[in-house]
């Protein structure tokens, strides 16, 4: 008798022990003018998962995070919950109207449809609940400090704030304006302090702001006390990625002055030449002959670009040029995409070039209304993915058709 109670306690104890942590955060399910008005009725914040159905740390984030009894709790007794997949019903038009671009991004937004939060990409639980508790208090959030920054706080306390909130957020062009103004209002001087230094590394994204400009006039400086790779590293990458968001830029049509505003100054940094300038300023080139419709001169630089033996990674350059093309330029340009292919192919590329190249050539003959031999380039790509899967090599990511 004492043998079967005590198996029924433990027998008690392990399922009170598999239900323990059985909690998770309930989405309500309806259009999305229902969901605001239900938000504004109940004085509620709306907790919005904006998801895809391919995104992984979405999916981790669901089963690992959304899970936890303390997370369920403290996101059912205080938000209204809903989710929407970025690719299906409402949410192509909700990813445009919130300006979605990352995987998986969290939005607070209240009754009246603002976004008082915003949180991207995955964490762990007590981060997450860190970081939603924030929505309750918007004035500690990007959206809150930006208030107080467009006011006129441009102190220490409210920029540095404000900077680490919109980086938390994928917002770098808006903590590259924050930056500017900040960095700028500091003794030149004090910039190559560690402190501030440090802090450039983080948030010092903008080569338009004068600060960035003074840096890299003392960059020889700058090495000495912070050493040559960590600083070239830097410079490289912030204009890297400033000539990215100036073709994005350009491409959406929005934010035109900022753009024209980074370009002129990367041009004028890189001047005295690097080894990045030559690409960097070629590919500058291109956009601005995209932007303004300039297909010839587009493809001519491209052809000059491939007669240039000294010219570094140009088989990927050329690659992405084709690409451009294809996406926006007329028909009739498309036949020099698939020159470059042919002409990057007879280089000797590698398996990840050779996967760009079938999905370019998928791209162009599909869009050329060649539906069977663009399937036979799709079978190519998938086939040399696989490939590269086995030997455990990285694959490019999809162009979309």
């Amino acid at each position: 008798m004492k043998r079967n109670l005590l198996t029924l306690a433990l027998s008690l104890g392990i399922l009170t022990g598999a239900t323990a942590q059985n909690r998770e955060i309930s989405f309500k399910e309806a259009d999305w003018k229902t969901q605001l008005a239900t938000a504004k009725k109940e004085k509620k914040i709306i907790f919005f998962d904006a998801y895809t159905t391919w995104c992984g740390p979405c999916k981790m984030m669901a089963k690992d995070v959304f899970t936890k009894d303390n997370v369920a709790d403290l996101f059912n007794q205080t938000f209204l919950n809903v989710k929407y997949d970025m690719e299906k019903g409402e949410g192509p038009a909700l990813k445009d109207k919130f300006e979605v671009s990352a995987y998986p991004t969290y939005l607070f937004i209240n009754g009246d449809g603002e976004v008082v939060h915003k949180i991207v990409g995955s964490m762990s639980a007590p981060e997450f609940m860190e970081e939603a508790k924030k929505a309750l208090n918007p004035g500690s959030t990007a959206f809150g400090l930006a208030k107080k920054f467009n006011s006129g706080d441009h102190s220490e306390a409210t920029a540095l704030a404000y900077m680490e909130a919109l980086d938390k957020a994928y917002e770098a062009d808006k903590m590259g304006a924050v930056a500017k103004v900040y960095f700028d209002g500091l003794p030149k001087a004090s910039l190559m302090e560690a402190n501030n230094w440090n802090l450039a590394l983080k948030h010092l994204n903008n080569p338009a702001a004068q600060s960035f400009a003074y840096l890299y006039s003392n960059k020889a400086e700058l090495e000495k006390k912070y050493g040559a790779e960590k600083v070239n590293a830097y410079f490289q990458r912030t204009m890297s990625s400033s000539v990215y968001a100036i073709k994005r830029a350009y491409e959406k049509k929005t934010d035109l002055k900022a753009a024209t505003e980074k370009a002129t100054a990367i041009r004028k940094l890189l001047s005295n030449g690097t080894d990045y300038s030559k690409p960097m300023l070629a590919q500058l080139e291109l956009i601005e002959f995209a932007a303004t419709s300039k297909w010839d001169k587009f493809i001519a630089k491209v052809y000059a670009v491939w007669e240039d033996s000294d010219f570094k990674n140009k088989a990927g350059f050329v690659i992405g040029a084709a690409n451009d093309l294809v996406t926006a330029a007329p028909a009739q340009y498309y036949k020099h995409a698939l020159s470059w292919a042919d002409q990057v192919e007879s280089s000797n590329p590698n398996l990840f070039a050779n996967i760009q190249l079938a999905d370019l050539r998928k791209r162009t003959l599909k869009k050329q209304g060649k539906t069977a031999e663009a399937e036979l380039m799709a079978t190519k790509a998938q086939d040399l993915r696989k490939e590269a899967s086995q030997k455990g090599q990285m694959t490019p990511p999809m162009m979309k058709d």
